[in-house]
C-alpha cells in the first residue's frame, strides 16, 4: 500500500461528496445520504448522481459521476451491485480517492458469482487508485466533518472513535452512547471490509489527534496480522475496547451470513486482544460502559477504590463487585475517620468502606460529605458514588431532595482530580412520575459531564478493566 493512500483524512473529512444512486424518494438510502450532508452542515460541494432528476434534497443532480464539474473526495454508492463496476471506472477517471459502497449483496450472500464480482470490483478499484470502504456497509459518521449515514443521528462532536462491522450496531452505539454523554468523532461501518480494513483504520486512529478513545465491534477480519498490528499500535496510545461477536457456534454461523466474516476461535481472539493491549468485552452494554469510562473519566494509575451510597445490603454487594473486578476496597483510613469524628463522633468508629448510607441519617455527615473526605485522602485512587435513589423516592418531597443531593454530588465530582463513577439505577418502577424524575436527573448529571452507570456492578466492571 503506497504511503499516500494510507492517509484516511479525506474519507472522514472529504472536501466534496458525490452520492451515486441519489434518490428523490424520502424513504430510501439514496435520499438519506444526501439529506444527511445538509442536516449536518457539510461545507463542501455535494453532487447527487441521478440521471432522471434535476435536484435531490435541494442539491443540483448530475446524470453520471463523470458529469460532475469539480473534484470529488468521496463517492457514496447506493447503486445496485451490477452497476458498481462502471462506477469504479468513473471513479478512476475522476481520480476519486475514496469510494464507500453502501451497495451490498456480494460475498455476504454466499453466492459464488456475487463473491467473484466483489473480487473484481476490488481489483479494478486498486488498479485505478480508488480505495473502497465496504461493501455492504453504511459508511462514515463524522459530525465535525459534516458527514453522516443517517440524518437523524446526534450531531454532538467528541473524541470517541468507533469501528463496526455491523451497520445497525453502529447506529445503536451512536444513539445509546450519545444519550450517556459520549461525543463521537470518527465512526466507520466497514461491512465486508474488502479493502480498507479495521486494522488499517486502527493504525490511522492511533495517531489521530481528535481520537481519545476507540471502540470496535468485530465479527471477523480479512487480515489477522494487520488487525493485530493496528490494534497494538492504537492500544499503545489510547484506550481501545473490542466487542468480539461470533464467539459461539451459532454466532459464528450468523456472522458469516451477515458480513462474510470468519469469526474464529473465541480463545484465540481473547489472546490476540489481550496481547495487543486492548480490552475485550462480551456485549454492547459492556462496550458502552467501557467507552463512557474511558472518555469521561480522568485516567488513574491505581486500584484502591472508595465506595459511597446505598444501604447495608447494597454496600456488601458493592464490596463484592469491586473485589471481583480486581479493585481493592481499602478500609476507611485514619485521616478520614478523624474528619468524621469532628462532625459525628458516634459515627467515626462505625462507618466503613463501602459507606452504608442508611447509618448516616441525622449524623451531621452526608454521603456526599464522606465522598469528599475520601477523595481528599491519599488512600484512594478512584471512587464509585451510588446515589441510592430508592430512599429519596420514598419521601414526600422526592424530587426536591434528589435534585439537591445530585447537585451537591456533581460539585464534589467535578472538583476532584480523581475519577468518580456515578451510579443512578434504571427506571425500573411502576410509578410514572418516578420514572420521569430519574430520567430527568440522569440527563442533568450527564449534561454536566459525569460518567453515569446503571449499577455498581457495571461501574466496577468498567473501572476494573481500565485500571492500569
Amino acid at each position: 500500500m503506497a504511503a499516500s493512500t494510507r492517509d484516511l483524512t479525506r474519507l472522514f473529512r472529504p472536501r466534496s461528496v458525490a452520492v451515486a444512486g441519489a434518490s428523490t424518494s424520502v424513504d430510501s438510502p439514496g435520499h438519506d445520504y444526501v439529506r444527511s450532508l445538509r442536516e449536518f452542515g457539510f461545507e463542501g460541494a455535494v453532487y447527487p448522481i441521478n440521471p432522471r432528476a434535476d435536484e435531490v434534497a435541494g442539491y443540483k443532480a448530475y446524470p453520471a459521476l463523470r458529469d460532475v464539474p469539480g473534484e470529488v473526495d468521496l463517492v457514496i454508492s447506493c447503486v445496485p451491485a451490477g452497476a458498481v463496476l462502471d462506477l469504479v471506472a468513473q471513479c478512476g477517471e475522476k481520480r476519486v480517492p475514496f469510494l464507500h459502497l453502501f451497495t451490498g449483496r456480494f460475498s455476504e450472500t454466499g453466492d459464488a458469482a456475487a463473491a467473484q464480482l466483489e473480487q473484481e470490483i476490488e481489483a479494478r478499484a486498486a488498479a485505478g487508485g480508488v480505495r473502497i470502504l465496504g461493501p455492504n456497509g453504511m459508511g462514515v459518521y463524522h459530525p465535525a466533518g459534516g458527514v453522516a449515514f443517517r440524518p437523524d443521528l446526534p450531531q454532538t462532536r467528541g473524541g470517541v472513535a468507533f469501528l463496526s462491522q455491523s451497520g445497525n450496531n453502529a447506529v445503536e452505539v451512536i444513539v445509546r452512547g450519545s444519550a450517556r454523554g459520549l461525543g463521537f468523532g470518527k465512526v466507520a461501518n466497514y461491512g465486508n471490509g474488502v479493502d480498507i480494513t479495521p486494522g488499517e483504520m486502527l493504525r490511522w486512529l492511533a495517531d489521530d489527534d481528535e481520537t481519545k478513545a476507540i471502540g470496535a465491534y468485530v465479527e471477523g477480519v480479512p487480515d489477522g496480522r494487520g488487525f493485530f498490528e493496528g490494534l497494538r499500535a492504537a492500544a499503545a496510545k489510547k484506550p481501545v475496547i473490542i466487542h468480539k461477536a461470533g464467539r459461539t457456534t451459532a454466532g459464528a454461523r450468523s456472522a458469516v451470513s451477515h458480513t462474510a466474516a470468519l469469526a474464529g476461535a473465541a480463545e484465540l481472539w481473547s489472546t490476540v486482544i489481550r496481547q495487543a493491549g486492548a480490552i475485550e468485552v462480551r456485549n454492547q452494554e459492556q462496550l458502552l460502559d467501557l467507552m463512557v469510562a474511558a472518555a469521561l473519566l480522568p485516567g488513574f494509575d491505581g486500584r484502591r477504590i472508595a465506595v459511597v451510597g446505598g444501604g447495608g445490603g447494597r454496600s456488601v454487594q458493592s464490596a463484592d463487585a469491586c473485589e471481583e473486578n480486581g479493585l481493592e476496597v481499602v478500609p476507611l483510613p485514619g485521616d478520614v475517620r478523624e474528619k468524621v469524628r469532628e462532625r459525628a463522633p458516634m459515627l467515626a468508629d462505625w462507618v466503613g468502606n463501602p459507606v452504608d448510607q442508611s447509618i448516616l441519617a441525622g449524623s451531621g455527615v452526608s454521603s456526599n460529605g464522606l465522598l469528599e473526605f475520601m477523595l481528599q485522602s491519599d488512600a484512594y485512587d478512584v471512587a464509585i458514588a451510588n446515589i441510592g435513589e430508592d430512599w429519596f423516592l420514598g419521601r414526600p418531597d422526592a424530587g426536591e431532595r434528589l435534585r439537591h443531593a445530585c447537585n451537591r454530588l456533581a460539585g464534589v465530582v467535578q472538583a476532584s482530580a480523581k475519577p468518580v463513577a456515578v451510579v443512578l439505577g434504571p427506571t425500573e418502577t411502576p410509578n410514572p412520575e418516578h420514572r420521569e424524575l430519574i430520567d430527568s436527573v440522569r440527563d442533568d448529571l450527564i449534561a454536566r459531564g459525569l460518567a453515569v452507570f446503571y449499577s455498581v456492578e457495571r461501574a466496577a466492571f468498567a473501572l476494573g478493566k481500565l485500571a492500569r
